[in-house]
């Protein structure tokens, strides 16, 4: 087993990966909001994590857990376009500060100094 290998560290690289997506997604949204006929795409992952996470004993099967693309069928709406956009952005820097305590973590444990 690798250090930096953990299933915390697996699962955080994933979400951070799936955030990027949903941003270029929701960018993508209010570029063309109005372009007729189009429809709102919305990025679905967080359902299926919990899926596997409540029917699967085994943590490394989460990995596998893929983001979706799915139309929304609606047209977009740029108010709720842009409180997607601060969630995500919220969900960013949550991820993003669990993983830096994460590598404090190591980095205390090899060195025995906290920092």
């Amino acid at each position: 087993m690798k250090l930096m290998d953990s299933n915390v560290t697996n699962l955080l690289s994933k979400a951070l990966d799936v955030y990027s997506l949903r941003q270029k997604l929701t960018a993508a949204n209010i570029a063309n909001i109005d372009t007729p006929d189009f429809t709102a795409k919305q990025l679905s992952f967080e359902d299926q994590l919990q899926t596997a996470m409540s029917t699967d004993s085994n943590p490394a099967d989460l990995s596998k857990v893929e983001p979706k693309v799915v139309d929304s069928g609606e047209k977009p709406v740029i108010e709720n376009q842009l409180m997607d956009l601060a969630q995500n952005q919220i969900q960013v820097q949550l991820a993003a500060r669990v993983l830096r305590d994460n590598f404090n973590q190591m980095r205390t444990a090899i060195s025995g100094t906290p920092r």
